[in-house]
């Protein structure tokens, strides 16, 4: 799949969407910019008033009656409203707006009710490489620090998900390590091989995983060729997961910075998709974010 098919935008695209401290013309900017691309509405929960700002862009008074403002004396008022709101089905996704993020994490982590089933939340990152022939999935790169076997396996069940919502039949996942077999004194490679048999055993035709798998084997498909690794899906994953945040950070960073991937990402595992981007991300990061999250959503 292209990542241009996950972050288009069109007019049939609908949701309410929950902004938690609008109060930034940044985030504002973003906002507008997909209220005219799509049918959604907007819910902006703040302590301050965020309605000049909002006038400022001179959007068409059809826009404006699609945004709602609700202000609050104090934050636990506006967690409150909100975390019933997302509860209710009164809104629909959960965006970050101008607010830290331990205090976004609060928010989530201290509504149960906010979770699926398994009760389990990760992060993905969609990736559109200019040398990859697909767009390419990273998770954990943010949310979790050090995830263990167990929790890996609920990352995957995650991803799975989240892969099909936007439209796989299968998915190719490869756990990330520095080496291609187990190896005592690498624990990522140890770990990969615990999960990749677990999941071997339950024998899912929809997910396909091999690890450990390095980095190159996993999306080069000459570097396979050239180590003669077999495998059925080296050199063309569609997912891969990496073993904690020293990892996976570093990773996600180069390639964006060094590589110029153009990003999408989200929070998944919860009853509604949540767009977590980090303050350095680009407009055009968010953007994309906040309509994957409509997507499968949708």
């Amino acid at each position: 799949m292209q990542y241009k098919h996950l972050v288009e935008p069109n007019q049939t695209l609908n949701g309410k969407v929950a902004v938690l401290f609008a109060n930034d013309e940044k985030i504002i900017s973003v906002l507008l910019t997909v209220l005219e691309q799509t049918d959604i509405e907007l819910y902006l929960y703040d302590i301050e008033d965020p309605t000049e700002l909002i006038r400022s862009y001179n959007i068409d008074s059809t826009l404006i009656n699609r945004v709602h403002i609700y202000q609050f004396d104090s934050e636990q008022a506006l967690y409150n409203t909100c975390s019933n709101d997302l509860a209710q089905g009164k809104v629909t996704v959960l965006m970050k707006g101008n607010i830290e993020d331990s205090k976004m994490f609060s928010f989530i982590l201290s509504n149960r009710q906010f979770m699926e089933n398994y009760g389990y939340l990760s992060h993905v990152v969609c990736l559109d490489l200019p040398h990859y022939h697909k767009h390419l999935m990273m998770s954990d790169v943010y949310f979790n620090v050090a995830p263990t076997v167990e929790e890996k396996k609920q990352i995957i069940k995650n991803l799975q998900n989240f892969a099909q919502a936007i439209g796989y039949k299968q998915l190719k996942l490869a756990l990330l390590s520095s080496v291609n077999n187990p190896n005592k004194k690498i624990f990522s490679a140890t770990e990969a091989e615990k999960i990749k048999l677990t999941f071997e055993r339950i024998g899912n035709n929809d997910l396909l995983i091999e690890g450990p798998l390095t980095f190159e084997n996993a999306t080069d498909m000459e570097s396979v060729i050239k180590n003669n690794l077999k495998s059925e899906i080296a050199g063309d994953v569609d997912a891969i997961v990496v073993a904690n945040k020293d990892v996976g950070d570093p990773l996600y960073k180069a390639l964006k910075l060094f590589g110029q991937a153009r990003i999408a990402s989200l929070i998944i595992g919860a009853k509604f998709p949540i767009v977590f981007s980090e303050r350095s991300a680009s407009k055009q990061s968010k953007i994309d974010s906040l309509i994957l999250a409509l997507k499968i959503n949708s």
